[in-house]
């Protein structure tokens, strides 16, 4: 079967991988391949059986996006029709996706090279979802008016720990559609009638300038906002471009700050900031390894950057395992707290004791802080 799942897909089979998966939000099991291809194909499955009946379902997904240059930092623009431009959101790319079974349409959702949510040792995506699912009911209405997309999540916040440090604990927002063709729907685009949908937050630029300037622009202001990312960390990760071309066809173009571009087509070795982020992404799929953050880092740097890297790679994996280890934990038990009545709000000391029944002593001042930045 991975040989005509690649045939489908247009690919190569050393980059498919098999599953077989119980789909947590209807227990149908789910059997295929799914791509890590970093083209329109990331994240693509091709499922053969739901349950006991035979079929062949191609599902797209969140493709990587793109920079508008080459490595060498020639300009590559597509003829450009309309444009709009959307803040980028730092946190985990959740998909809602249609699947059939006996004729009739389930929805589930999955990280971008996993084909369900799960809870690993190391990040409760399924947990925290349902969650946002639960919070937020314009999720469900939003999915259900829009059948013919599958649409792209993001599942940001202080609870889920990236590189930008959000005041809120947990939120999500609506990134955009992809059809069974993998065409791309930016957010104006769908359907989101009658809800409450969350979007990003949409910046707006002449579009009666040429685009290599309003690019330009966009990395400089971020660039100032980011001036001391060094010492505080980034207040941006960066902005998305949608660019209707010619042919018909949404394409999406990465826009991040001048100093992290250059860093990308530089030789120079990478900031650790961007190891942390791939590290810390690197647990979506459950257990991660040094060889999955490296496998995470070539989609974006070159073997000699990475080589360079080498050390710092494995420093800050183990440290992004301790951090994602320890948040998931903090928790699992502040939930238990609340099943047990303790209300943080009214006696933060009787719920940090109860707490601190679960943790070494040494371990208590980073509980408080996880804790009480998700109340802010």
């Amino acid at each position: 079967m991975i040989t005509k799942a690649a045939k489908i897909l247009n690919t190569k089979e050393d980059l498919l991988q098999e599953f077989i998966e119980i789909d947590p939000f209807s227990n149908n099991q789910l059997e295929g391949f799914i791509c890590r291809q970093s083209t329109h194909n990331y994240g693509a499955m091709v499922l053969f059986k739901v349950n006991d009946e035979e079929t062949e379902q191609v599902i797209y997904c969140t493709p990587k996006l793109e920079f508008p240059f080459d490595k060498g930092g020639n300009p590559r623009w597509p003829t450009i029709i309309q444009l709009e431009t959307w803040n980028k959101l730092d946190g985990t790319n959740i998909l809602a996706y249609h699947y059939t079974y006996k004729n009739q349409d389930y929805f589930s959702f999955k990280t971008r090279l996993s084909p369900v949510l799960k809870d690993g040792r190391f990040g409760g995506f399924l947990t925290l979802w349902k969650e946002c699912f639960k919070n937020n009911k314009w999720i469900e209405n939003v999915i259900k008016i829009n059948p013919k997309y599958n649409l792209a999540f993001e599942m940001y916040g202080f609870r889920n720990p990236h590189v930008i440090t959000y005041q809120i604990p947990l939120d999500v927002a609506l990134l955009f559609g992809v059809d069974k063709n993998h065409k791309i729907k930016p957010p104006s685009q769908l359907n989101t009638n009658e809800t409450d949908a969350k979007l990003p937050y949409h910046i707006s630029c002449d579009s009666k300038k040429d685009i290599g300037v309003i690019y330009e622009e966009l990395r400089i202001d971020m660039s100032l906002l980011n001036s001391d990312y060094e010492k505080d960390g980034f207040l941006v990760e960066g902005a998305v471009l949608y660019i209707f071309t010619d042919e018909h066809i949404w394409r999406q173009f990465k826009c991040k700050p001048n100093e992290i571009q250059k860093l990308h087509w530089g030789n120079s070795s990478i900031p650790k900031r961007e190891l942390w982020d791939t590290a810390v992404n690197s647990f979506e799929e459950g257990d991660s390894s040094i060889e999955h953050v490296t496998e995470l880092l070539r989609e974006e740097y070159t073997d000699e950057q990475i080589g360079r890297s080498e050390q710092k790679i494995k420093k800050v994996f183990l440290q992004a395992k301790d951090h994602v280890k320890l948040v998931y934990k903090v928790n699992q038990c502040w939930r238990e707290s609340i099943k047990q009545g303790f209300d943080i709000t009214k006696n933060k000391g009787d719920t940090f004791r109860f707490m601190s029944k679960f943790f070494e002593k040494r371990e208590m001042k980073k509980v408080g802080t996880i804790v009480l930045r998700q109340l802010n």
